[in-house]
């Protein structure tokens, strides 16, 4: 890379989406070094409508956001690659699949464990038909260069189970790892959290939900890998006044034929993909995310600080800061009928004997403020 002046800071993120983690933690990350008056590029696919505009920043667009999963992740580490060769930056910070950086987010965890967890509840020809895809096979071949790379400096994990998968897998260096956990906005989800009641009562009125059930939360796109048949089975565990609304977007149908199965068809009502998801929880008991593989699981931190306690699994990065029988309950592995049926009723029992306030759960997580995540990911992270 030859030098240039001034030098800038690039960020590298192919998406925007209003409902992705990693493309809020992007604009964040942005709005705060912008705020630093630095210099910043983002690499990101063309269309993407990044809702920001700053003398300091510069968009550059590369890649191809539409065709074949391994066209799109190919071309855009391509060109970005080839764009960075050309351009001197003091830090290329990625929130992407590329080989070259100084500093990586790996907000998905290790390509590797996930693909293993995957096997273990596929079918023999999807275990197959995974074995043999180009796309995964190229994705974890991208991911080791980019762990390997001479120019790296540091990778941030957000959970100590995605910092354990990362070394096993890949042999990666522990001093080159460092643990920052996800950051929620917790000012506004503070407003919601102090109006819940009136948020909850027009969540009510406008999906025409009933109100007098026991309601339950399961927050997030990517249902199989989120666990949303596990949430399933443990409502048919539940009595009947427990519903369980499904905010996130996937294929539903599947899931909906798995209750109809169970009886309880008329128990799981499926609200679709929502901005601030997190709002829902207003009218929820508890939030229900026993994720097959989670790095983090932002839903699980943004419901605590809405107050209410939460289930995970313990392949859920989050689960780290779970005090659990007090503030919410981990669903170990392996995920079978009795071990679900045993966490189920602890979250029950958690909902209807209380062991902290409402208030009190809030409070716990208030270290995970962005502005603190962001300081840290500002000044330990990338040495600014």
């Amino acid at each position: 890379m030859r030098s240039n002046h001034p030098q800038k800071i690039a960020l590298v993120r192919s998406s925007c989406s209003p409902y992705g983690g990693a493309e809020t933690l992007t604009l964040d990350i942005l709005f705060y070094l912008l705020e630093m008056d630095k210099k910043v590029c983002l690499l990101t696919w063309p269309n993407q409508k990044w809702p920001i505009n700053h003398p300091n920043l510069q968009i550059i667009t590369l890649g191809h956001y539409r065709g074949h999963r391994l066209w799109r992740l190919w071309s855009f580490e391509h060109l970005v690659k080839k764009y960075l060769a050309s351009n001197f930056f003091e830090r290329v910070f990625s929130l992407d699949l590329i080989s070259q950086y100084t500093h990586v987010h790996a907000g998905g965890g290790s390509h590797k464990t996930f693909l293993q967890v995957k096997n273990e509840s596929s079918s023999y020809f999807e275990r197959v038909y995974c074995k043999l895809s180009l796309f995964h096979m190229y994705t974890v071949h991208l991911q080791g260069k980019g762990f390997s790379n001479p120019l790296i400096k540091k990778i941030h994990c957000c959970s100590q189970m995605v910092a354990d998968d990362i070394n096993t897998d890949y042999q990666v260096s522990r001093d080159k790892i460092q643990i920052i956990y996800n950051g929620i906005n917790w000012e506004k989800i503070g407003l919601t959290y102090r109006q819940r009641s009136e948020t909850a009562n027009k969540i009510f009125e406008k999906h025409k939900l009933n109100p007098k059930h026991n309601w339950l939360l399961f927050l997030g796109s990517g249902f199989t890998r989120k666990g949303l048949d596990i949430a399933i089975t443990g409502l048919y565990f539940l009595p009947e006044s427990y519903h369980l609304m499904v905010v996130g977007s996937g294929n539903w149908r599947l899931f909906f034929k798995q209750a109809s199965k169970l009886g309880i068809g008329n128990r799981v009502h499926f609200m679709g993909p929502q901005k601030e998801g997190w709002r829902f929880a207003a009218a929820c008991k508890a939030l229900l995310l026993p994720s097959r593989y989670e790095p983090f699981g932002l839903a699980a931190a943004e419901t605590h600080a809405m107050g209410i306690p939460v289930l995970v699994s313990d392949r859920t990065g989050y689960s780290e800061l779970v005090l659990e029988g007090e503030n919410g309950v981990i669903l170990k592995r392996p995920m079978k009928e009795d071990h679900i049926r045993h966490a189920f009723d602890q979250i029950r029992q958690l909902i209807e004997h209380p062991k902290m306030a409402a208030t009190e759960i809030r409070n716990r997580v208030k270290e995970l403020d962005n502005q603190n995540i962001l300081r840290k990911l500002i000044n330990e992270f990338l040495e600014l």
